[in-house]
Parts: C-alpha cells; structure tokens; sequence
C-alpha cells in the first residue's frame, strides 16, 4: 500500500509528527474507501430512498445524517488533496526554478570558457601568422645575406686581382727600370 504525498514539513513539532502519521497510516484508509466506485454508486443510490420514505422520519434523519457526512468527508479529503497537489506544484515550480538557474548558470559558464577558447584560437592564428611571416623575414634576410656575402667575396676578388694586377705591373715596372729589360716569365 502507498502512503499518500505527504506536505514537507519540520518533523520536530508534535503537531508535524501528528500529520505524518496521520498521513502515512489513518488517512489512505477513508480515502481507499471513499474513492471506491462501489461506496460511491451506493451513496448516489440512497439519494432515491429519499424521495419515497418521506413518511419515516428517522429513516430519512439517518439517511440524510450519513449523506451529509459523507459529502464532509469527501469535501474535507478534496481540500486536503488540492491543498497537497498546490504544495507539491508550489514545490516543483520552485525546483523548476533552481534547475533552470543552475543550466542559466552553467550555460553562462560554458559561453565565456568557449569565449575564452575562441580568443585563445584567434590568439594562436594571429599568433601563428605572425610567426610565419617572421619566419618568411627571416628566410629573405639570410637570402639577402648570403647573396650579400657572394658579392662582397666576388668584389674582393675582382679587387684582389685588380691589385694583382697593379702590384704586378708596378713589379715589372720596377724591374725593367733596375735591369732594363722586363722579367722573365721564369723568373
């Protein structure tokens, strides 16, 4: 058998614990009772007696005594329920709530770190751009270098032979006026 939804409630008052064990033992009983469709077909039914056994004065005291206490009771247990069924919405309205702040919270959350990893990845792009054009300078400056450093090394060759050639024409300028006559090739 299941006990009936109970009202959250502070079980250290005595009048708490009261409802509890009310709730939990007593009161499934009557409503078991009441929402049998045998009981409510036989209730509807002593409406029609009623109507014929007017005449008996206790018969109908005790016939309409069992109907009003009846429509109490089912009236009584209605409230009891609306009254549970509010607090149970009341309950899940404000649980709702607090999932639907706690994904607010937790979307929030994954949109700044996937802003934060867009940033980063741009970062990293221009980043990498940058590297390869540094890279790209880099490569050029030592092509340039280098073509630099062949010319310098043919320039100082040209120049070497050019004064090559100059101490060798001074050589031989030199020779022919102390001898005369212009060096060998030998010599």
């Amino acid at each position: 058998m299941t006990s009936l939804p109970v009202i959250p409630n502070d079980s250290k008052s005595p009048f708490q614990r009261l409802n509890t064990f009310l709730d939990q033992h007593l009161l499934p009983y009557p409503v078991k009772f009441l929402t049998n469709r045998v009981i409510i077909l036989a209730t509807l039914a002593l409406l029609v007696p009623l109507l014929f056994f007017t005449g008996d004065q206790s018969f109908v005291n005790a016939l309409n005594s069992y109907l009003n206490v009846m429509s109490v009771v089912v009236s009584s247990t209605v409230l009891l329920y609306a009254t549970i069924a509010d607090v149970r919405d009341r309950a899940a309205a404000q649980r709702s709530e607090e999932i639907a702040k706690s994904y607010e919270r937790v979307l929030e959350k994954r949109v700044e770190v996937e802003h934060e990893m867009i940033e980063q990845i741009l970062h990293n792009s221009v980043q990498n751009i940058l590297l390869d054009r540094l890279e790209k300078l880099r490569a050029e400056d030592r092509k340039q270098a280098e073509e630099l450093q062949r010319a310098v090394i043919a320039s100082n060759e040209e120049l070497h032979r050019a004064e090559m050639a100059e101490l060798t024409a001074l050589v031989q300028a030199l020779h022919q006026s102390y001898f005369g006559k212009a060096p060998d090739a030998e010599s």
